[in-house]
């Protein structure tokens, strides 16, 4: 897939809307009503004309997230090859009786030592024990406060400690895209 391959005015319009602008959001509405209100097409052309969009945005940005995965996978390569070819270098330079060479557009390559880092990880053994010996923390049930506040028997308990914020989030008008299992490969023409 590229890119950077020139794409539909009504596709160009869409993706401008990324910048929340009210012209854009304008130009965009325009150009859909334009498409609604056109006579000369039907409206299965005015469904797959304003579908084809959305599946042309979906299919680039499941492009970008593959790409995304081979660059992790490239940078843990690029990484791996960076500090082995560092461990090598050292080596080579220690090999010599080197711990430091200088050079001309770089000032200098110098030889660290060797050093040992010590990583622990807790393993448990017998968690009960560990647990009556008083190795444990109590934690505050929200869930549970949060279904007695809202219950009319249970709400008299916690009242006077907890309350409950409402508030109301506002989600615009949306649509769907229900694509087909598998699109024709010829325009099915339907009888009147």
């Amino acid at each position: 897939m590229n890119l950077t391959t020139q794409s539909s005015k009504l596709e160009q319009e869409l993706v401008g809307l990324y910048n929340d602008s009210s012209n854009s959001k304008e130009w965009f509405y325009d150009s859909i009503i334009a498409i609604l209100e056109n006579q000369n097409i039907s409206h299965y052309k005015k469904s797959d004309t304003i579908s084809e969009i959305f599946t042309s945005i979906d299919s680039k940005i499941d492009y970008i997230k593959e790409q995304q995965k081979l660059l992790a996978n490239l940078k843990k390569q690029l990484e791996l090859a960076r500090s082995n070819g560092k461990e090598q270098v050292a080596k080579a330079l220690s090999s010599f009786g080197i711990r430091k060479i200088e050079g001309l557009a770089y000032s200098s390559i110098t030889v660290s030592e060797a050093t040992q880092k010590i990583n622990s990880k807790l393993l448990i053994l017998n968690e009960k024990a560990l647990l009556h010996a008083g190795f444990f923390t109590v934690v505050l049930d929200t869930k549970a406060v949060e279904e007695a506040l809202l219950s009319a028997d249970q709400r008299h308990e916690v009242e006077e400690f907890a309350d409950m914020e409402i508030s109301t989030i506002d989600k615009p008008t949306s649509i769907r895209i229900n694509k087909r299992k598998s699109l024709p490969s010829e325009p099915t023409q339907l009888a009147a």
